[in-house]
């Protein structure tokens, strides 16, 4: 069979249109949706089990209530409520941490201390001291949000959540 000067051109058009259409359509088509390779079954009962939709926190993190201990060294991670009571050994230059509130996605702390001038950094800060017969203890507080970290004397502090109910505090030395 043979073509004629107008077929030729006509297949050679095709060709030059179907080509990019193609390269458009491979481009701009929906992605497909990612698929694990299912395990290879050996015997024994195979689990298909997909994970929850939302991530799980950090294994590092840990509930302030279930372990008050855990920012002894001031290096942690913990899920914190009003009310939770974070106790600090004295080389930090602190001895507790409590949680006074969370509203609006914002955490009220209070710290307490002994004998010293701490120098606190956040918003809504306060310091205060007060001597008995000697004895001189330091109070303060100060308030956190996303993207508004603090500090008191050696210790930085920020919030790496926010929920309703509790916030991840991350205490850091340094």
């Amino acid at each position: 069979m043979r073509r004629g000067p107008y077929a030729s051109r006509l297949i050679g058009r095709a060709g030059l249109v179907a080509v990019p259409v193609a390269v458009l359509l491979t481009a701009c088509g929906t992605p497909e949706p990612q698929m694990r390779p299912r395990p290879v079954a050996t015997g024994g009962p195979v689990s298909t089990a997909v994970p929850a939709a939302s991530p799980s926190p950090s294994s590092s993190v840990v509930s302030a209530a279930d372990h008050p201990e855990a920012c002894r060294n001031a290096d942690c991670e913990v899920a914190v409520r009003p009310g939770d009571r974070l106790r600090l050994d004295r080389k930090t230059g602190l001895d507790a941490i409590t949680i006074v509130a969370l509203d609006r996605g914002e955490l009220r702390l209070r710290f307490e201390a002994g004998a010293g001038a701490f120098h606190v950094e956040g918003m809504n800060t306060s310091v205060s001291q007060d001597c008995v017969n000697g004895r001189c203890r330091t109070e303060g507080g100060l308030t956190l949000a996303l993207g508004r970290p603090g500090r008191i004397g050696d210790i930085r502090l920020r919030l790496a959540s926010v929920a309703p109910d509790h916030a991840v505090l991350v205490l850091s030395p340094g």
